[in-house]
C-alpha cells in the first residue's frame, strides 16, 4: 500500500476503533469516513480498504444478529464500489447478549459473502475479515493490527475470508491468525 492510500471508515461508532487514525497516520495512510470520501473524492487516492463498525450489542438472540447483519452486507457490498484491487474490509463487531457458538458461523458466513459478492458484483478481489471486539480492551492493539494487515506485504498470505475473536488477535496478527482460522 502506497504512503497515501486511503482506509474508508463506516458504521456504528465502536470505542475500539478510537485509536484508528493514529495507527494509520503512523505508518502514512489516510483515513476517511466514507461519505466524505464519496462527496469530496477529487485529489484522492483509491481506497483501499473499508472498517465497518456494527454494534449488535442490542441484539439478544441470534435471529436479530442475522438480520441486522444482511442490512450491513447490502451497505458494504455498496461500498466495494469504491475500493480498488488486493483491498481489505474489516467488520469490526460489538457484540451484545447473543454472543454463543451459534455467532461464530455467522460471521464466517458474512466474510465468506463479502469476498464473493466483491468478485462478482465489482470485480475486485478483496480479503474480508469479521473481527468480534466485544472483549477488546487495547483499543491501540486493535488498530495496529487492522493497519498492519492494510499495509502488511504479506496479508494476503492469510485467507481470503475469515471470522475471528478479539482472543486470536491478542498474541498474532490478523494473517496469523485468519490463517490459522483458515486452516
Amino acid at each position: 500500500m502506497s504512503a497515501s492510500s486511503v482506509v474508508l471508515r463506516r458504521g456504528d461508532y465502536l470505542d475500539c476503533l478510537t485509536e484508528l487514525d493514529a495507527a494509520a497516520s503512523g505508518r502514512g495512510v489516510l483515513t476517511r469516513e466514507f461519505e466524505e470520501f464519496v462527496l469530496h473524492r477529487e485529489g484522492e487516492d483509491a481506497a483501499r480498504a473499508l472498517i465497518v463498525g456494527v454494534d449488535l450489542s442490542e441484539c439478544d438472540r441470534v435471529r436479530e444478529v442475522k438480520r441486522s447483519l444482511r442490512r450491513i452486507e447490502q451497505q458494504i457490498d455498496s461500498s466495494c464500489a469504491l475500493l480498488e484491487g488486493d483491498a481489505h474490509v474489516y467488520v469490526v463487531i460489538k457484540g451484545g447478549a447473543a454472543r454463543s457458538s451459534r455467532v461464530l458461523p455467522i460471521y464466517e458466513t458474512l466474510a465468506e459473502k463479502l469476498h464473493m459478492l466483491a468478485g462478482s458484483s465489482h470485480g475486485i478481489e478483496i480479503s474480508s475479515t469479521v473481527i468480534d471486539c466485544t472483549d477488546c480492551e487495547d483499543k491501540s492493539l486493535l488498530a495496529k493490527r487492522i493497519m498492519g494487515d492494510v499495509t502488511s506485504k504479506t496479508a494476503d498470505e492469510g485467507s481470503p475470508a475469515a471470522a475471528l475473536m478479539w482472543r486470536e488477535l491478542a498474541d498474532s496478527s490478523i494473517c496469523e491468525a485468519s490463517h490459522s482460522d483458515y486452516l
